[in-house]
């Protein structure tokens, strides 16, 4: 890994760091919260982000998403390092913010604040994974959906995207008095669908759902009401977790039109301390290739490059 710096206050977790469950002692150690930080609950807040890419990161920590949530951490440093330092999303601030099961969850919903790219450790080490979800192939993305397009105010965005990390589908209802309960204030009574248009419309329709499989049988009905909601492209299929932060920042270019695929895929081999593999570049292509399609920006094949020059390794990112 590696590639981003000096943008970030830790160091990039490479391969030698992982456990056996390919996530690092550290990330295991800081996202070890036992209870919800008071500082995330979402009950009478409001988030601002006076910027021009702000981003919202809502993923999911509930207990079918495994050990995805400390590969998130772990992988943080080089998603905020790159997204710097080659410009992917122009002046970005991120909100991290994580989905879990409003129905049998103490925490359902946590909500950061949107931070500069280089603190957003502050907010990482603030989310509980409490690991739970009520086993019906369900978790309450829509409610996450229903606060940032209610509760977030994003005045100054030009490049806005946000994406949640899930594996899981959403409530096609949402009810006044759980909304109460969770938000304060007063509400009506919505259909999902409604409530994704209004983000869908507030983030300039860059909303997306990077998916894992999820283990039951249900993944295809999954699939195909996020694609409903979202439409087909804005549904990126995850397939190896470690792939996380090369697929993100692929999005991150490609919605912020600062590369084609074809560019960050030779940003994958050229502009990474250690250049990434032939196998992940595939995947990360198979991943990316319909969105990128979708959007006019596959880019022209480029001719076989020289062997990449390995950059020094950077000590922090």
């Amino acid at each position: 890994m590696g590639g981003g710096g000096t943008y970030y206050d830790r160091d990039v977790t490479d391969s030698s760091q992982r456990t056996a469950s390919g996530y690092s002692d550290l990330a295991e150690s800081r996202m070890s919260r036992s209870s919800a930080n008071p500082a995330v609950l979402p009950r009478d807040r409001r988030i601002s982000a006076t910027c021009a890419g702000p981003v919202v990161y809502a993923f999911d920590v509930t207990g079918s998403m495994g050990t995805l949530p400390k590969i998130i951490y772990d992988k943080m440093p080089l998603i905020a390092g790159q997204t710097l330092e080659l410009g992917y999303i122009p002046d970005p601030m991120m909100c991290l913010s994580a989905v879990g099961d409003a129905v049998c969850d103490s925490a359902p919903l946590q909500v950061g604040e949107f931070a500069e790219l280089r603190g957003l450790d502050t907010w990482l080490e603030r989310l509980w994974l409490e690991s739970g979800g009520g086993g019906q192939a369900m978790e309450s993305y829509e409610l996450m959906a229903y606060y940032h397009a209610t509760r977030c105010d994003v005045p100054e965005a030009k490049t806005p995207l946000f994406l949640f990390t899930g594996d899981e589908g959403f409530r096609d209802r949402l009810y006044k008095n759980e909304l109460t309960a969770l938000f304060g204030g007063e509400h009506s009574d919505a259909g999902a669908n409604e409530v994704f248009a209004k983000l869908k419309k507030k983030f300039s329709n860059n909303v997306f759902l990077l998916h894992r499989t999820y283990s039951g049988g249900e993944d295809e009905g999954i699939v195909k009401q996020w694609q409903e909601a979202l439409g087909k492209e804005y549904v990126i299929f995850l397939g190896d977790d470690l792939a996380l932060a090369d697929i993100t920042l692929g999005l991150f270019a490609l919605v912020g039109g600062t590369r084609t695929l074809v560019e960050y895929l030779d940003d994958m081999k050229t502009a990474r301390w250690e250049a990434q593999t032939d196998e992940r570049v595939a995947q990360v292509r198979a991943a990316l290739e319909p969105l990128a399609a979708f959007l006019g920006r596959v880019g022209k094949s480029a001719p076989a490059p020289d062997a990449p020059v390995k950059k020094d390794k950077p000590g922090r990112i």
